[in-house]
């Protein structure tokens, strides 16, 4: 418990019981390893005894830092988000700062929006997700790197670029899927696929194609399943699932497997050909992408490529804390995919 139960804790209370100065409370706050151990040690004492908690306001006036990261998120509906946002605030919060999230619908116009407010307010770091990856906004962001460090989860770069990303590799993987379903027996293998303007999806369509010649089948339009763009932003990833589950129990050649660009796809898909007297996986099988936590609660349990999806938060935010604090770091990062099989295979 707090020593002040009168009010707040201030940096005077701080530095009085540590029995040092103000500006030492100051730098074990901001530049702790300049500072004596024995020192440190005693205001982190000081500190934790009195529940003191820095106005980050007026640090932010006088040092142009916040103390806050921003994680841009095309649709936070999806659980894939919430569960990056995890990972990127267990590093966060280690370091002191908060993260703060922009639901930005899809939207560039609102990403720029929300870039523009969050340089306004001094943010520190942005970890940009996005379905709006274009030249333009990847030049612009680019601009912005030297006073504000941005980590891209996509893989938006191309040789000579000096950004930050973290990824997972998603062709590879993909590809190994389809040759698992081949091995099945499986011969008509459909996709779920998103526009083409997502990067890290367009990869992992990518390796779905190289699956199918791999094993020697033929590219069929009728099982690439893609959604109007019109319709994005006003209906949610786990609709557009059962849309194209829909669409591809009316065929009248079905297909024997789906795969889809990420699991929020497969699992809409799922309740959908379910709701269709679909037998799953004895009909069609299914694979998504990502491996949420929702992919072992369905019935049946999804297979899945996953991502780690907790380490690539916590990396993303690792970058920015280690490049606001003047540290090395390995900015570019790519995790590997792993097909994890469950029983919708």
């Amino acid at each position: 418990m707090p020593v002040k139960a009168d009010g707040l804790s201030t940096i005077f209370d701080v530095a009085k019981m540590a029995g040092v100065s103000k500006s030492t409370v100051s730098r074990v706050l901001n530049q702790p390893d300049d500072v004596k151990p024995e020192i440190k040690d005693a205001v982190t004492k000081a500190i934790k005894k009195l529940d003191y908690t820095p106005s980050y306001f007026a640090q932010g006036i006088r040092t142009g830092r916040t103390k806050t990261i921003a994680m841009l998120v095309p649709d936070f509906s999806n659980v894939f988000y919430s569960e990056l946002f995890r990972g990127v605030e267990s590093v966060a919060l280690k370091s002191g700062y908060m993260v703060i999230i922009c639901n930005t619908d899809h939207r560039i116009e609102e990403e720029y929006r929300y870039i523009n407010k969050l340089i306004g307010r001094k943010i520190d770091g942005i970890i940009y997700n996005t379905y709006n990856i274009s030249r333009g906004n990847i030049d612009t962001l680019t601009g912005l790197t030297a006073q504000t460090p941005i980590v891209f989860m996509d893989n938006v770069f191309r040789k000579g670029d000096d950004l930050s990303y973290v990824v997972t590799e998603g062709r590879d993987s993909t590809c190994e899927a389809v040759t698992y379903l081949y091995r099945q027996g499986r011969r008509r293998i459909g996709y779920i696929k998103m526009v083409p303007k997502i990067s890290v999806i367009e990869n992992r369509f990518r390796g779905y194609l190289k699956g199918l010649k791999n094993c020697g089948l033929p590219v069929e339009e009728e099982l690439i399943y893609q959604p109007d763009p019109a319709i994005l932003g006003d209906i949610d990833h786990m609709k557009i699932g059962a849309i194209a589950g829909a669409y591809f129990a009316s065929l009248s050649r079905p297909p024997d497997a789906i795969m889809a660009g990420f699991d929020i796809l497969s699992i809409g898909c799922m309740r959908e050909l379910k709701k269709l007297g679909v037998k799953i996986p004895a009909d069609m099988a299914l694979v998504g992408f990502d491996n949420i936590s929702l992919c072992e609660l369905v019935e049946p349990a999804l297979s899945t490529i996953a991502q780690p999806i907790a380490k690539l938060g916590a990396a993303a935010a690792q970058i920015i804390i280690d490049k606001l604090q003047g540290k090395p770091t390995q900015d570019k990062i790519v995790f590997p995919g792993e097909l994890l099989l469950r029983q919708s295979t």
